[in-house]
């Protein structure tokens, strides 16, 4: 947090000095803020299953990722305004975290910098997260490192979201601080506490929410989640989200009358096998994005749900009364930024700017169309989904 009334940040060499006031004034003119996690991330490949109790060679990545800096890289890269409020603390990960936004950054936006570059970016007490990623051939197996106990990311953002002003998105990633470990209580939820502050505004509310979260339970959320816009989540995150006790898993037709009663939309993404997309007061209608093969080019398929997530903002940004067109371009265009993110490692690794995405939309536009279904169309689709997603790893 910002200790003193100034603060300096380098621009070009340049010592530049700010006061508060001139800080919260810079800050009336983002557009999208984006709230969730970033870590160090260790990524460890190799090309055939790891054999226990022996020696394996391997290859060895340091990568930085975390939901939150997914999007925000992923983002500024493409030349949209970005605030970022991520769960990073003032350690050395934290400032190559830090260092990382900043060059990031693709657009000519002093208050943008001015937030990155000042003391504000980074949160005391708090220990960035670790990550190790294992990728055998086609098996993932992500290992977490948090040792934080303490719930310091919700005043972080409170006092941050105080310097926002004219927020035309808002994105909600993996909190890992709203964990049952360190609260249950909702109203201390870091992840509540941001919808209930835009949900007022014309500010469009998207949420793509974590393991952290969703272990709570769809009976925790149910009365909140219709603040949102849309709900983003893969196969098995929202089918672990609505599972209610006692009951059997819940089907794609079942999740589909659940969001008919929550009134908001849905992305439903489904890895190799492309995403769903349902929209509010239109539950008749079912996108469909097609899958796209890569060949030899498929590297990795870690962060592509944020990707995805990240295009449909860049798209739905100041769209809170999106209408059909509006959302079938956004899954088109989120298709395309999924599949890039698909061409190497790690959840942000390479990270297009505008003119290189666009290209490569135009590249697989034919394969990454997103087609409407209706009436028994749709019970057809979902059938076919249950079927092809039923042994794909939770």
């Amino acid at each position: 947090m910002i200790q003193s009334h100034e603060f300096i940040f380098r621009d070009l060499g340049l010592v530049k000095k700010f006061s508060k006031n001139r800080y919260n004034t810079l800050m009336k003119n983002q557009n999208i803020v984006v709230i969730g996690g970033a870590n160090l991330e260790y990524l460890v490949t190799s090309d055939h299953e790891i054999v226990p109790n022996t020696k394996n060679s391997v290859t060895m990545e340091e990568l930085y990722a975390g939901s939150g800096l997914n999007y925000t890289l992923r983002l500024l890269r493409a030349g949209e305004a970005v605030f970022p409020i991520l769960f990073v603390g003032d350690d050395y990960i934290g400032h190559q975290i830090k260092g990382i936004v900043s060059n990031a950054l693709n657009i000519a936006d002093e208050s943008i910098e001015a937030f990155i570059q000042s003391e504000a970016f980074l949160i005391s007490g708090v220990d960035t997260p670790k990550s190790i990623i294992m990728v055998e051939g086609n098996r993932r197996t992500v290992l977490s490192h948090d040792k934080n106990l303490q719930n310091l990311f919700r005043s972080f953002i409170e006092d941050r979201l105080n310097h926002t002003q004219s927020v035309s998105a808002l994105i909600i990633g993996h909190i890992h601080s709203d964990k049952p470990a360190i609260t249950q209580e909702i109203d201390k939820l870091s992840t509540l506490y941001a919808m209930q502050y835009f949900q007022n505004s014309d500010t469009l509310i998207y949420a793509n929410i974590g393991a952290s979260q969703i272990t709570h339970g769809f009976g925790f959320w149910k009365s909140w989640l219709p603040m949102l816009d849309i709900l983003q989540l893969n196969i098995n995150e929202m089918k672990q989200l609505f599972h209610q006790p006692d009951q059997p898993r819940p089907t794609l037709q079942h999740i589909i009358t659940i969001l008919k009663t929550l009134n908001i939309s849905a992305v439903i993404t489904l890895d190799k096998f492309g995403a769903i997309g349902l929209m509010r007061d239109h539950y008749d209608t079912l996108f469909l994005a097609q899958p796209v093969d890569l060949g030899e080019r498929f590297a990795d398929s870690t962060g592509a749900g944020d990707a995805f997530c990240s295009g449909m903002v860049s798209v739905l940004n100041g769209k809170k009364n999106f209408s059909e067109s509006d959302f079938k371009e956004a899954m088109e265009i989120a298709r395309s930024w999924a599949v890039y993110a698909c061409l190497s490692y790690g959840g942000a690794n390479q990270c297009p700017d505008r003119e290189t995405i666009s290209l490569f939309h135009q590249e697989i536009i034919q394969e990454s169309e997103v087609q409407r279904y209706h009436g028994e169309g749709i019970k057809d689709i979902l059938s076919l989904v249950e079927g092809i997603t039923a042994n794909t790893p939770s």
